[in-house]
Parts: structure tokens; C-alpha cells; sequence
């Protein structure tokens, strides 16, 4: 019995991965279990419904879980081969037919084309490139019993690997892979379960990553950031890293001397992040240029304090910001905040369920100085003068109340609405727009309404909150426009250099401050 448990034990060390069908799971005791013969493996399933205990059956406790219903025991016998990667790249890219060409490659062409796959012609090519086994650049095994590196020395040209969904389990299988692979510089490891590496396995093992550029950790069951910080010893200039979907709710400081020394882009979408206090923590990381927060639950965006017309001292190099899918709930607020960041240039966020992408759009480039485009879309010279002029009316009493209350009130609202003070020095005083703020009484105003091809004028008294498609109706009927319906902008009659859009017709006059005498030019 002792020789048969050893002999388990020498195949399935605590921390093996193992698959059965579409479970895996890690291997958390090997021996017997009081009332059964023969010699068992203690499992932690990655879906933690999957099992039946915690590791503890019949009052003993045999290994732990993080999940109640995690662990279950089941036989050696009942798990399949591993297999290495050598053997299951040679099966995959050469042992090929029009029936095993790679999937992996069929959606990749798939996405890059934007084809179906009945669309994608000449995949017999795509599979004879595969068969040029020593030329390979890019290869993928993901969801295959790999477990060991095997001889890789072969592949001179591959430059990025894939191996997700393995039974990787431990960083001395990943070094022997990558030590092989001179050219490698992105590695896929994502839904895997790596044993921690201890100090010396850090200190032995590192030179084998050190060409590593892009490593992707996604839901490899992190739970604390500090081994995430000690895993990250073994590859200190590491300038891309993924890890999306670990569990991780708290970060910390990094020592940016020992640890994320070229990191530029890092993926923390769906993290469990919902305290972008622990966000901030990452500031100091002073490469950083694009950051992935998607899908947490951050509420609330709040940075160090500064000087209405200062910058913050961190994320001083970040230009990529991502927030889509996050419940921020003060999107006025959040923009503000952000305009404190020196470099933000791209930003990424999904409206508020009170708005909608104009109203968040209009905001954004009126509150961050520096914005460039707003969910891959470019901010124009005509849609930031036209934002700049929203907001310059919208808080111009505001303005005037805190100019003649004092230095100290003024200054607070210049922290409220950051890039206030450059508008009021590239327009001017909002000081005009006041009494027509405070005077409206009447549900009507008089516009000029002039048809910009034949010069045509009409002078019409409108309701304020007229909604810009109903215009346009009366705008064709008036000037018998027939076809497509005429484009709208209006020129303010005290400030005739500034023309504003008007370009959701489901908006209304008073949504963009049409007032009285001001003229609508029809295109």
C-alpha cells in the first residue's frame, strides 16, 4: 500500500493540474480516506460548484478549499494522459487534413477578415503554413492535457505561444518552455493554476523570461495582489500584462525598482475593483500608458487633491484609460477627476442609464482638457468648441457668484470645473449669458431661421423645448425642402464666431441653449 501511494504521489504532487471532460481542477492531497480502500486525489475544482465538500469528509479534514462545495476525491485511474508540448504542437500543426486545421487560426483569420468560415478562402494554405513546423511565429494549444515542455528547440521563429487552459501547474514547467523558445516574446497562460514560486525558484528561473514582453494571467486565480507581486519578480520588465478575472478587490504599492520596471499596458477588467482607491495605488507605476478597468464595480472616482490648474504626480504616462461597464454614477464628477491625470488622451466608458453617448460625450470633452477620443472616437475641433461653449453658458452664473464672493470661493469652483478658467480665456467672459439665464420666463423665443443656399430668411417664435426633429419639420415645409431632411446649427446672436451643432434631433433647443434672436442656419 505505502509503494502504491508513493507511486501517486510521485505522478501527482501537491499543485498538479488535472482535467476531467470540461472540469479541471488541482490536485490538494494524495493518500487514503478513513472507510475506503486504496489511495485517492484530493481535488479543488476550478468551479467551485463542482464538488461536494471543503475537504473535509466524515468529521477529518483532508485538504481545504476556498469554495464549500470545491473538493471531491476521485481515483488516479480516472484521469487520462498529459502530454507534452512538443507532442501536442507536432499533432496539431503537423499531423493536419481540412478537418484539423487549427481553430484557433480559423477565428483568428475569421475576426481579422470579418468572414464566416464558409467565407474564408483558402484555408488548405493556412494548414500547409502550419505543417512548416520550424517556421511557426505564432502557435496555439490551448484546452490540451499539456503538462511538460518536452523539445521545443526546433521552433527558432515562434514569437507567441498560447497556452491557456492547460494542465500547466507550476513556474519551472513555464521556464523550461520558454528557455527553448530564444524569439518568444507573448505568452498566454490564462486560466491556469500556477503554484506560487518560492525565492530561490525566482532567483533560479527568471533569465528564462527575461525576452518575455506580454504575459496574460487571466483568471489564473489570484485572489491576493501580493503574489501577484512576487510571481512578477520572475519577469521585472514585463511591458504587457493580463489579469482579468483574478478576484483581486485589494491592490498595493509596487516597487517600481524591483517589479514593473517597462510595464505599459495592464488588464484589470473584472477584477472584483469597486474602491478606485486601490486603483490609485498603481499610480506610481510611471510607464503605464494604457490601463483596463472594464467591468468591476467602481461607483465613485476620486484622486489626490491638487490645484485647479495643476496636474497629479502619478500615472503620469497613462494615455488609455478604460471604465466600460462600470455604475459610476456622477459621470460630471468622475471627468472632472480625471482631467487631473497629465497624459489621458483615450477613454473608454459606457454612458450612464440617464444619459447617453452624446450627453457623455459633450461632457467629457468639455471636463478633461486633454481628450483625444471618447470610445474610439475622435474628438473634432467643432465638437470641442461646441462642448466648451455648453459648458461655458452652463455655469457662467456660477462663475459670476464665486467671482464676487472672493478669491477662495472662486478658486473652489475652479476645482469643481477644472477646465473652466481655459474656456473663460479662450471665449472670454461668460459675464453676458447672466441676465438671459436669470430672465427666462417665457416658454417662447424668436430665432431667425435663414436657409443658407438662398439666403432666405424666417422669423419664428418657438417653444424652448421644441425638439430639434420637429424643427426640421417645419424648416422643409416652410422652404419646401423635399428629400433628406436639412442639417441644423445655430449661430448665438452675442457671439457670432461660435456655431454649435445640432445634431441629436431628439434634443431640444433649450438642451443647447438656443435663446432669443439667435439664428438657425439650415444646410
Amino acid at each position: 500500500m505505502v509503494g502504491i501511494i508513493d507511486e501517486a504521489q510521485l505522478f501527482y504532487p501537491l499543485g498538479t493540474r488535472i482535467k476531467i471532460a470540461n472540469n479541471y481542477g488541482t490536485v490538494k492531497y494524495v493518500g487514503e480516506v478513513s472507510g475506503h480502500m486504496g489511495t485517492w486525489l484530493g481535488i479543488e475544482w476550478d468551479d467551485g460548484m463542482r464538488g461536494k465538500h471543503n475537504g473535509m469528509v466524515d468529521g477529518k479534514r483532508y485538504f481545504q478549499t476556498q469554495m464549500p462545495t470545491a473538493g471531491s476525491f476521485i481515483r488516479p485511474g480516472k484521469l487520462g494522459p498529459c502530454a507534452t508540448l512538443e507532442d501536442e504542437a507536432r499533432e496539431r500543426y503537423l499531423n493536419y487534413d481540412s478537418k484539423n486545421v487549427d481553430t484557433s487560426l480559423i477565428r483568428e483569420a475569421q475576426a481579422s477578415m470579418q468572414a464566416s468560415l464558409f467565407e474564408v478562402v483558402g484555408m488548405d494554405k493556412i494548414a500547409r503554413k502550419q505543417s512548416k513546423f520550424e517556421q511557426l511565429t505564432e502557435m496555439s494549444v490551448d484546452e490540451t492535457p499539456v503538462n511538460a515542455a518536452g523539445y521545443l528547440k526546433d521552433l527558432t521563429q515562434l514569437t507567441t505561444l498560447n497556452v491557456s487552459h492547460t494542465l500547466i501547474w507550476n513556474w519551472e514547467i513555464v521556464a523550461s518552455i520558454t528557455q527553448q523558445l530564444p524569439m518568444l516574446n507573448s505568452l498566454n497562460l490564462g486560466s491556469n493554476r500556477l503554484v506560487l514560486p518560492t525565492e530561490t525558484q525566482i532567483s533560479e528561473l527568471a533569465p528564462a523570461f527575461r525576452h518575455l514582453k506580454h504575459i496574460n494571467l487571466g483568471n489564473c486565480g489570484f485572489t491576493d495582489w501580493q503574489d501577484v507581486m512576487q510571481t512578477a519578480l520572475l519577469w521585472p520588465d514585463i511591458e504587457s500584462l493580463g489579469l482579468q478575472e483574478n478576484a483581486l478587490s485589494q491592490l498595493d504599492v509596487v516597487d517600481c525598482n524591483r517589479i514593473f520596471r517597462q510595464l505599459r499596458e495592464l488588464d484589470l477588467h473584472r477584477t472584483k475593483l469597486m474602491d478606485f482607491d486601490q486603483v490609485c495605488k498603481l499610480g506610481n507605476i510611471r510607464t503605464l500608458s494604457v490601463l483596463n478597468l472594464m467591468e468591476n464595480g467602481i461607483e465613485q472616482l476620486q484622486l489626490p487633491d491638487c490645484e485647479p490648474q495643476a496636474k497629479l504626480n502619478m500615472f503620469v504616462s497613462l494615455e488609455q484609460l478604460s471604465l466600460m461597464q462600470n455604475p459610476i454614477w456622477n459621470e460630471t464628477e468622475a471627468f472632472n477627476e480625471l482631467d487631473k491625470l497629465p497624459q489621458l488622451k483615450r477613454l473608454n466608458k459606457t454612458p450612464h442609464l440617464k444619459s447617453s453617448f452624446d450627453e457623455m460625450f459633450s461632457k467629457a470633452v468639455a471636463s478633461i482638457a486633454g481628450i483625444q477620443f471618447i470610445n474610439k472616437a475622435k474628438v473634432s475641433a467643432e465638437e470641442r468648441r461646441g462642448a466648451e461653449y455648453d459648458i461655458w453658458k452652463k455655469y457662467a452664473l456660477d462663475w459670476l457668484q464665486a467671482t464676487k464672493l472672493g478669491a477662495d470661493a472662486l478658486r473652489d469652483f475652479y476645482k469643481k470645473h477644472r477646465t473652466y478658467l481655459l474656456i473663460v480665456n479662450k471665449y472670454g467672459s461668460p459675464a453676458d449669458f447672466v441676465p438671459r439665464i436669470q430672465a427666462k420666463q417665457s416658454n417662447l423665443i424668436k430665432v431667425r431661421i435663414q436657409h443658407r443656399l438662398t439666403g432666405e430668411v424666417w422669423e419664428k417664435k418657438v417653444p424652448r423645448m421644441i425638439t430639434v426633429q420637429t424643427l426640421q419639420g417645419l424648416v422643409m415645409k416652410r422652404f419646401h425642402i423635399a428629400g433628406d431632411t436639412p442639417h441644423l446649427c445655430y449661430i448665438d446672436a452675442k457671439h457670432p464666431e461660435l456655431v454649435v451643432q445640432l445634431e441629436n434631433n431628439a434634443k431640444t433647443l433649450d438642451f443647447y441653449s438656443v435663446q432669443e434672436h439667435d439664428t438657425v442656419l439650415v444646410e
